[in-house]
């Protein structure tokens, strides 16, 4: 009796033990990437390029569903309220998850019980891209453009919230300067505006906004990142140009709703990771000019919460209220 008893309870420990679990019946069923940004954007296009090679991995389809608006808060809450069985996920970025607590006095979602991170799809550096009219040509130019003839110029963002608004805000106040925020619903529009000539300038990643650069209708005024970029080595870097806090990176990530179970979590991740490092997916990734990371889905989260803390500070530094 004492013999079962030890046999039972060790199948039992087996049972709860995470790699009783290693073949987790996921999908069963068509997974849907809900996408909080417009069409053509940087995530949607990752998100698309994920969701094809995922569903080849997964033998099952993957509907990509971009649902803007409300600076991603309709998507981010479709997501939140969702059944915690992953076959609803967001792609997003940092506004969504970090820049939003900030920005409005409630939400209809808590960033941190609502969602739980999966895996962190890219590290992005960005580039401050001008219109070519723009007079301005560096970060000292615009400083002195912009005090010269204040609300003259304008600048794009994906988003009230989004780490170009923040950062355009704390420029504006640390400069004593008026750059006029006019947000829109995405990347993709964003940079739209500014090679229409609607708004001058808008923050993105390298990646994202060459096609802009080499349509001719824009420029490069500066380079965020701790060293020039190879593609635009004429470019200074903010340090360089003597404003060190202009610098904001930006992330792509994919969250769950929360109770979705942990050895769901993990298989997604590990699948994530397959594609991730896929050579001709990994190439694609650099060309873009994002950076690859491998962090697991805790490591993820300790990068959200240090973001967090840093991004309060940021908002603080430029006086920005929620509203």
């Amino acid at each position: 009796m004492n013999r079962r008893l030890v046999f039972l309870a060790s199948l039992a420990a087996l049972a709860a033990s995470p790699f009783a679990h290693s073949d987790v019946a996921f999908p069963n069923k068509a997974v849907t990437f809900v996408v909080p940004l417009a069409v053509g954007g940087g995530t949607d296009i990752l998100a698309r390029k994920l969701a094809q090679n995922l569903s080849t991995l997964w033998s099952q389809s993957i509907v990509v569903e971009n649902v803007s608006g409300a600076s991603s808060i309709i998507g981010t809450q479709r997501v939140a309220r969702s059944q915690p069985d992953a076959h609803t996920l967001l792609v997003t970025t940092n506004g969504a998850i970090v820049g939003n607590r900030f920005l409005f006095k409630s939400l209809p979602y808590d960033p941190d019980k609502d969602l739980v991170p999966v895996a962190q799809l890219a590290d992005i550096d960005m580039v401050l891209l001008a219109h070519q009219s723009l007079a301005a040509k560096n970060l000292k130019e615009l400083v002195a453009q912009a005090r010269k003839d204040p609300g003259s110029v304008t600048y794009a963002s994906y988003g009230i919230g989004s780490q170009p608004h923040l950062l355009m805000e704390l420029f504006n106040k640390r400069e004593g300067i008026q750059i006029t925020h006019v947000p829109y619903k995405g990347l993709g529009p964003a940079l739209t505006s500014v090679m229409a000539g609607e708004t001058m300038l808008t923050l993105t990643g390298r990646g994202s906004g060459d096609a802009a650069i080499r349509s001719g209708k824009t420029k490069v005024l500066n380079y965020n990142a701790d060293k020039r970029d190879p593609l635009h080595p004429d470019v200074p870097v903010s340090a360089e140009s003597g404003y060190p806090y202009f610098r904001v990176a930006t992330w792509h990530g994919v969250f769950a709703p929360r109770g979705t179970p942990k050895e769901v979590v993990a298989k997604i991740h590990k699948d994530i990771l397959t594609v991730l490092n896929q050579p001709e997916f990994r190439e694609d990734m650099v060309k873009r000019g994002y950076g690859v990371p491998t962090r697991s889905p805790d490591e993820f989260a300790a990068v959200i919460q240090e973001e967090v803390r840093a991004t309060g500070d940021m908002v603080k530094a430029a006086g920005l209220k929620p509203e």
